[in-house]
């Protein structure tokens, strides 16, 4: 019975000791649990801090003064200015103005012989092909196409495009007809047709007064006011109608090489009506 009571007290004392044990070890517990949620809460309201004075960082004066260094950087970096400026000013001089410049190389067939020329369109003449004219204008089209056609006291023809792959594409886009609402006089610009509805890309500049085409459905478009003399008398004849159109919608400006000195368009671009010579 000792033996057990020693026992009993043995566990009793362990069991006591244990107990205190455990209440040592509860009493960490909770003291360790407390801290942990105090540094969690802590770390929060550090954190929203941190969020307030970024906010606060990011709309400040540093904020302000790198954003005025990247705007004077723009301001003045030569390329990024002559780009933006390049950009502005083609898109104000874009589809709204009805002034076109058209320069011409290898007149009279010399070689780097250029000219320039300005066509007004005008739309109450003929919308359909003024809004047809601006779309091929706008795309680039006419660049580097040639004077294929040239008839001595008639008119100069072009439109087909050198490359033929870019032709291809405009060949079946044909357009109604606009009711003939001014004369073909001399200097005045008018669509090519093959007959009713059939116009496309190709163009003619009268070079004398073909009034007879009224009759016949060619409705001008758009009237040369600047560089008549300077550039349409000098638009290349000599090779008059031998160039084959087939061929040219074929091989495009390849096979033109066969005729070295055409005359052709070098740039089309709109331009404002302060580009024009008075």
């Amino acid at each position: 019975q000792t033996r057990a009571f020693r026992i009993n007290a043995h566990d009793s004392r362990y069991l006591s000791t244990h107990h205190t044990t455990m209440r040592v070890k509860a009493s960490n517990t909770n003291d360790g649990t407390r801290a942990k949620i105090s540094h969690f809460f802590r770390l929060i309201a550090l954190s929203f801090v941190a969020v307030i004075l970024i906010k606060s960082f990011g709309t400040g004066s540093w904020h302000s003064k790198a954003a005025n260094q990247e705007e004077h950087h723009i301001k003045n970096d030569p390329a990024v200015s002559l780009t933006a400026s390049k950009d502005i000013t083609e898109n104000e001089a874009g589809q709204d103005s009805n002034f076109v410049e058209f320069v011409f190389s290898n007149l009279d067939g010399e070689t780097g012989k250029e000219g320039k020329l300005i066509v007004h369109l005008m739309p109450e003449w003929a919308p359909l092909g003024v809004e047809r004219i601006k779309e091929l204008v706008d795309a680039k089209f006419y660049d580097e196409c040639r004077a294929f056609r040239v008839v001595h006291n008639f008119m100069a023809q072009l439109g087909l495009n050198g490359d033929p792959k870019v032709q291809k594409l405009w060949v079946r886009k044909k357009i109604k007809d606009d009711p003939v609402k001014a004369s073909n006089t001399r200097g005045t610009v008018t669509f090519a047709m093959a007959g009713p509805d059939t116009r496309t890309t190709q163009i003619f500049f009268n070079k004398v007064d073909n009034k007879f085409l009224d009759g016949q459905g060619f409705a001008p478009f758009g009237k040369v006011v600047s560089g008549l003399e300077e550039v349409i008398d000098h638009i290349n004849e000599e090779y008059s109608e031998k160039p084959s159109q087939g061929m040219i919608q074929q091989r495009g400006n390849e096979y033109l090489k066969e005729f070295p000195r055409l005359s052709f368009i070098k740039t089309a671009r709109f331009v404002s009506s302060a580009d024009v010579k008075k």
